[in-house]
């Protein structure tokens, strides 16, 4: 180790140092925000992020401006209806928002319509959203009307399946958009959408005669082909699938932000097992145990499926059946696929006799599927779940599958297995309980008690991998990593947001998230249990 490693090491144990590097880290994040909003021109993103945003979490008060809070129509909004570049697409794209503001504005809506397209255009555009709302009216008639001429104008049956589409009626909306995809070249768009009706309506018979055209079978995505090849049961083909649909809605940004994560968790896990050198036997089983934590969720998506088609069950609210299908479902096939990837790994472990080797590796396959996991969860939050899913979800999977490996590792060394199931038994109820209390919108404090679950278990982690022995040896602080690690991920989300929403946006986003998360931030500090100088 050289020598400004030594000197980094020894200040990493000083509590002034930690909370300077945090700060500085998170300068530097703000810095880069700042000019990043300037650069890229962020604020052309900013309505459709912000809606995004707004209909993702609702009750978030920086995601409604007071504009949209007292009922007028939004700034943000009419300055996309006055840009000249306005599309009809663009406008079809803020359905859910219309949804929420035209009903009383409008009048107001349709002056901008009437200014920016031609005036028949315009009018069916506000015959659809006077009937947003699903309900027959004699502006829905008129638009009905105009879809059943012969031909019929373009848009007109397009607006239809919008509305019906909107209101999830999807066999209803189906019509509409073929209409409108056979009778215009030009409507890819059209032909799309009926695609999609078909697949949400589950009526694959259509769907497979539909895409055998060419026009439509462009739309054939890879989740639809596994879709269908779910429904014929076609396991092998559904299997072969799997990855390939994994690749195609993978987004490089939020795999960017899943990494910085994933290597801060990684780092405390090397530190926490007392390693010396990521460049050695034990780092090369770490790396290899992460890979085999990403690889289990293709086996767990495959139950996933296929308890879909044979059980077709999804939480109702019910707090009996939301338990049974957490603890029977969720719980029991994403412990079991990532102990089923561990095995391997516990059957080389269990000959060397080291159990915190044995409980970190195990560790490091948890952390495997948690990565993975956290690409689709950041994409959908927009990222701004990373600081919560950094301190819960994360370590959550790191301890259940460090625990669960650990005791599968005794179990085969012993002979014995009676400890093992138990164990493992009880990692299937609390990963079940703390999906169902964070689950269950009846229940107000349902979040507080999965956090209580999601701290005992964290505890009897710790408690797990300090009763077990170690080299004596030193590193870096754990509490400088955690803290260092967390700025890191704030910064990076201030950056990311900044480009997308705006500087100011960004920190009032992501500030509420960082502070919800205090109270597990101070549990692991607790646990960590390290003797840190001024």
């Amino acid at each position: 180790m050289s020598a400004w490693q030594n000197e980094l090491r020894r200040q990493s144990y000083s509590r002034s140092f930690i909370w300077k590097t945090a700060i500085a880290i998170i300068c530097c994040g703000l810095v880069a925000g700042a000019i990043v909003d300037r650069l890229t021109g962020s604020k052309a993103n900013r309505l459709s992020q912000r809606l995004a945003i707004e209909f993702m979490t609702p009750e978030n008060p920086y995601s409604v401006g007071s504009r949209e809070r007292s009922g007028e129509l939004p700034e943000l909004l009419i300055s996309q209806l006055e840009d000249d570049s306005f599309t009809i697409e663009a406008f079809l794209s803020l359905s859910p928002h219309w949804k929420t503001h035209a009903s009383g504005n409008l009048a107001e809506i349709e002056t901008y319509l009437e200014k920016r397209f031609p005036a028949e255009t315009a009018q069916m555009l506000g015959d659809y959203l006077a009937s947003l709302d699903g309900s027959e009216n004699p502006r829905r008639q008129k638009l009905e009307s105009l879809a059943s001429e012969d031909p019929s104008p373009r848009y007109a049956n397009r607006l239809l399946g919008e509305i019906e589409a909107g209101n999830r009626y999807y066999f209803r909306a189906y019509p509409y958009f073929r209409t409108e995809g056979d009778a215009f070249d030009e409507a890819r768009p059209s032909r799309e959408r009926a695609v999609n009706m078909l697949l949400l309506d589950d009526d694959f018979e259509e769907l497979q005669t539909l895409v055998d055209r060419p026009e439509y079978n462009e739309f054939l995505s890879t989740r639809m082909r596994l879709e269908i090849a779910k429904h014929q049961r076609n396991w092998i083909e559904v299997a072969k699938l799997l990855p390939l649909e994994r690749i195609s809605n993978f987004d490089l940004r939020m795999a960017i932000i899943a990494a910085i994560t994933t290597l801060v968790w990684a780092a405390i896990l090397f530190r926490l097992g007392q390693f010396n050198s990521w460049a050695s036997r034990v780092g090369g089983l770490c790396g290899l145990a992460f890979v085999a934590g990403t690889l289990s969720t293709l086996p767990t998506l495959l139950l996933v499926l296929i308890e879909d088609l044979y059980v077709g069950y999804q939480p109702d609210g019910d707090i009996v059946r939301t338990i049974a299908f957490f603890i029977g479902g969720v719980g029991l096939r994403e412990e079991f696929c990532k102990l089923l990837l561990f095995l391997p790994f516990a059957i080389r472990l269990t000959k060397r006799g080291d159990e915190r080797e044995s409980l970190i590796i195990a560790s490091f396959v948890g952390l495997g599927f948690a990565a993975e996991e956290n690409i689709g969860y950041f994409s959908q939050s927009l990222a701004t779940a990373a600081p919560g899913r950094f301190l819960t979800a994360n370590f959550f999977h790191i301890a259940l599958t460090g625990m669960g490996g650990l005791y599968l590792c005794r179990a085969i060394r012993r002979g014995n297995y009676n400890d093992f199931l138990y164990i493992f038994g009880i990692l299937i109820v609390v990963h079940g309980l703390y999906n169902t209390m964070l689950s269950l919108p009846q229940f107000e404090i349902g979040p507080f008690f999965a956090m209580m679950v999601f701290i005992l278990l964290s505890m009897q982690y710790f408690r797990e991998l300090y009763s077990t022995s170690a080299q004596a040896g030193s590193g870096y602080s754990l509490s400088f990593l955690f803290v260092s690690g967390m700025s890191l991920i704030l910064a990076t989300l201030i950056i990311f947001q900044s480009s997308q929403v705006g500087l100011g946006l960004s920190l009032r986003l992501i500030a509420s998230e960082a502070i919800g998360s205090a109270l597990i931030a101070f549990m692991f500090f607790r646990e960590f249990n390290e003797s840190l100088e001024a």
